[in-house]
Parts: structure tokens; sequence; C-alpha cells
């Protein structure tokens, strides 16, 4: 997530479209750039230990890129 408003709309959002069995963490990063730079490898350290039915969900404004050129490196 590369927003504050994107995360102040989700922290009111998630409680209400969620089960109150499902928790989450919102992770925020410091814009796109960030994000890009730092998700990759993060997403290999969880891949040692994230349990198979945890899900990652991640949100990113496209910006009118191509959507498939931005995700290739994730």
């Amino acid at each position: 997530m590369e927003e504050a408003s994107l995360e102040s709309a989700l922290t009111q959002i998630l409680p209400k479209i969620l089960p109150s069995t499902v928790t989450y963490k919102i992770h925020a990063f410091r814009g796109k750039t960030d994000l890009l730079a730092k998700l990759p490898n993060r997403l290999k350290g969880y891949q040692a230990w994230l349990p198979p039915d945890w899900k990652i969900v991640i949100l990113i404004d496209e910006a009118r890129e191509d959507c498939i050129k931005l995700k290739q490196p994730l």
C-alpha cells in the first residue's frame, strides 16, 4: 500500500467487510518506488514461514502504467 489515505480507508472498511475471525495487518510504504523496491525481498522472506492458509493482498496505484509490467517483478 502506498498512500496514507488508502491506509485510513482500509482501517475503516476492512473490519466491516471481513469476518471477525479474520485478522490482518496493514504495511504502508513510502510511495510506489519504495513498495516496488522492498516488496520482492519481503515476499521472499514471507515464503519461508507464511502458513499456507494466509493471504497477502497488495494494493498499488497503477497510475496509467502497464499493470502486467508493473507486477512482473513481484
